[in-house]
């Protein structure tokens, strides 16, 4: 009987070191439109690049698109980007310009899969030329890029995320040459999500010109992936923009009724 009690309880000690073992292991990130190491989860928190980079390791991440899990990729190399400074870049066995890769993931970043929504669905064109008017476009034209339906919490209800960008003049993306804006030109990206039993829009991003050529930089916002990226079952949003001289990503939670980006990476080219 003792000895079957001490095997019993050598072998919880052992289950509870692995497991704790697991728990303080970092598992990097890295996102592929911008091609950048984003950063890392560790028990369920966020380290920025900058804690993770120099200790990077090659080996085999696991790679997620919008359509899902996409399998392993390998990563040859992790190192800090000598054009752009505080940018951690790699180098991966395999090309991939979607989506983002984490290294061994004991979780699973993808419980839940996006739906795509058709752009052109009636219900969100109105949603999104209701928002233009609110916010001063009198007669906005609706360029809805695109749509996804998602249970970002695991609470059962489906939230909605919309990307949106409008240039009666086009984007220059990383062309270095300067963009004109025109008046009613935006870009939106938003989260329809329902808060206290209303249907609430959150927003991410929410630029638009009502005047030509004044305001922010304009960017092209895509949406890169949606997954759980540290493991508490909440899912993220990545988010890629880029304007005519520089591009970037972030890491953006929903909590409740707001956006927060978490982690981001970078560069002026």
């Amino acid at each position: 009987m003792k000895l079957i009690f001490a095997a019993s309880l050598l072998l919880a000690l052992s289950s509870s070191i692995i497991r704790g073992q697991q728990n303080d292991q970092t598992h990097p990130i890295i996102e592929f439109r911008e091609s950048c190491l984003i950063g890392a989860a560790q028990r369920q928190k966020w380290l920025d690049a900058d804690h993770v980079g120099k200790a990077g390791k090659p080996g085999n991440f696991q790679l997620y698109t919008l359509n899902g899990p996409a399998g392993d990729i390998t990563v040859k190399k992790i190192s800090e980007d000598a054009d752009c400074g505080g940018e951690w870049q790699f180098e991966t066995a395999t090309p991939q310009k979607e989506g983002i890769a984490i290294f061994n993931p004991t979780w699973k970043v993808m419980p839940r899969l996006p739906r795509k929504v058709d752009v052109n669905d009636v219900t969100y064109v109105h949603v999104v030329s209701d928002i233009l008017k609110q916010k001063g476009i009198k007669r906005p034209i609706v360029a809805i890029d695109q749509a996804y339906k998602i249970d970002l919490d695991g609470d059962g209800s489906d939230e909605v995320v919309i990307v949106a960008n409008h240039y009666a003049n086009g984007v220059s993306e990383l062309t270095g040459v300067v963009h004109q804006t025109a008046t009613g030109d935006y870009t939106l990206v938003l989260v329809r999500k329902i808060v206290n039993g209303a249907v609430k829009n959150i927003f991410v991003v929410d630029a638009i010109w009502l005047k030509a050529n004044e305001g922010p930089l304009p960017r092209a916002n895509h949406l890169s992936a949606i997954a759980d990226l540290k493991g508490d079952g909440v899912m993220e949003l990545v988010l890629y923009s880029a304007y005519h001289e520089g591009s970037g990503s972030n890491v953006v939670e929903i909590r409740g009724a707001k956006a927060q980006a978490v982690l981001g990476c970078s560069c002026e080219h």
